[in-house]
């Protein structure tokens, strides 16, 4: 069989596979649409995104990722599509040891025994691009967390672009409004996204990177590489054994410590680096002691995993984002208004005025509340949903900062309420925009 006869074989056998996936979606939709009839077009939306949901699972790795990434985009979403499809996991069945032991010995050229004295064939985490094993190096004893791509990922991940984009095109014929959201644009930049992921060798270039730039902070880590045994299908790093974040609660650490490390380390992130983990949850991050001997609760740092997909901002980018939260903290709506509309790749606002009256109003709501009150993932939700309503997209990587900063703010909230994380954002602001740092605008005690 030649290369076009094989391809075009591999794309029925796709489209089949889509068809059934598909009749599964419906069908969630179906009974989930009569479940939540009582919501009435909210209903609906939620039944939508869960069959999506429900599609995303059944089709593997490209459709998650895309599902994950959209789950970002309240400002073309609406914010009950947007919860749903929030709820994606990357969680599937592992795949056998022996395509495991394939993979690494077919990548790193040696047979598995010559480069790891122990290899543990069940993998702690299993998900759609790869899956990890503990193991323990030959060469130096070292314990290590081994990331084995999954096998032929790369080419499904290639044919399902093809077929989206192709579904991209037609849909846009069908309903030239979705040419407003560049429909098609939108998804080759998701599928560039995953495509960038499945490549190991960019999350060791990430890993190298985010390390030489937190070398002089002590409250973060990132797992050591293991260059040795790296490749473009295998990662070998560090294997991190540290507190997850619902266990901190029952131990005896320094919450507030940690808190305050993770607004730092995202906003030095944003405006000093202007390179950002854009994949920002609690499954990927530790917590892991600092025994110090000092009396009191002990201190933590932060160890961040899952460095495949990140955000790079130009210092144009920078400035632009760090004027917007600014106004955001001093409670100047018509800026907030301005940046968002003038930064925007696709508007077709109908009636400018009515769009920054409401931004401004929602602004000065947050204003009289006090930043530290607000909660942050809640708020951009809105103010997305007031953007997609004047039909304004943001650019990727304004959401993509917003939803940074709400990840710090979201651990702050879960482990010490009562800390105010404007005090520690603001003077990174000031150093991006060249000014004296000012204190965060107070709450009106009237409000």
């Amino acid at each position: 069989m030649n290369e076009r006869a094989r391809h075009a074989l591999h794309v029925a056998i796709r489209l089949t596979q889509l068809a059934a996936g598909s009749a599964v979606a419906l069908a969630v939709f179906l009974r989930e649409a009569v479940r939540l009839r009582g919501e009435g077009s909210r209903g609906l939306l939620r039944a939508f995104g869960r069959a999506h949901v429900a599609l995303c699972h059944r089709l593997g790795a490209t459709f998650i990722k895309v599902g994950q990434i959209a789950s970002t985009r309240g400002d073309l979403l609406p914010p009950e599509l947007v919860e749903e499809l929030a709820t994606l996991r990357d969680q599937v069945p592992p795949f056998p040891f022996r395509d495991v032991r394939r993979v690494v010995e077919t990548s790193l050229g040696r047979p598995l025994e010559e480069i790891f004295a122990s290899f543990e064939p069940a993998p702690v985490a299993a998900a759609s691009v790869a899956q990890v094993h503990r193991a323990t190096l030959r060469d130096g004893g070292a314990t290590v967390a081994v990331k084995v791509r999954r096998p032929d990922v790369a080419e499904k991940i290639a044919l399902d672009r093809s077929i989206l984009l192709a579904a991209g095109r037609f849909a846009e014929r069908l309903v030239p409004s979705l040419r407003l959201v560049s429909l098609t644009e939108a998804i080759a930049t998701f599928c560039d996204a995953v495509e960038h992921q499945i490549h190991l060798t960019n999350e060791a270039d990430h890993n190298r990177r985010f390390r030489a730039n937190f070398r002089d902070e002590p409250d973060l880590h990132f797992p050591l590489l293991h260059e040795a045994a790296c490749s473009d299908e295998v990662l070998t790093m560090e294997f991190v054994d540290a507190l997850r974040e619902e266990e901190l609660f029952e131990a005896d650490v320094d919450v507030q410590q940690i808190v305050m490390a993770g607004m730092r380390v995202v906003c030095r992130m944003i405006f000093s680096h202007g390179f950002v983990h854009a994949d920002l949850h609690p499954g990927n991050m530790r917590f892991e002691r600092r025994r110090g001997g000092e009396p009191g609760p002990e201190r933590c740092r932060i160890v961040l995993f899952d460095l495949g997909l990140v955000g790079t901002l130009t210092d144009v980018d920078r400035l632009t984002n760090a004027r917007l939260l600014f106004a955001f903290a001093t409670g100047d709506g018509k800026t907030v208004a301005h940046l968002f509309y003038v930064n925007s790749p696709h508007t077709a606002t109908p009636d400018y005025a009515a769009y920054e009256r409401e931004i401004s109003e929602f602004v000065e709501r947050l204003r009289r509340q006090g930043l530290g009150n607000v909660q942050l993932t809640v708020e951009i939700g809105r103010i997305f949903d007031i953007l997609r309503r004047h039909r304004i997209q943001a650019r990727s990587h304004m959401t993509m900062v917003n939803l940074a900063l709400a990840t710090a703010e979201g651990l702050g909230k879960r482990l010490a309420p009562d800390l105010s994380l404007a005090d520690e954002a603001l003077p990174y602001l000031a150093e991006a925009l060249g000014i004296p740092a000012p204190a965060a605008a107070a709450p009106d005690p009237a409000a």
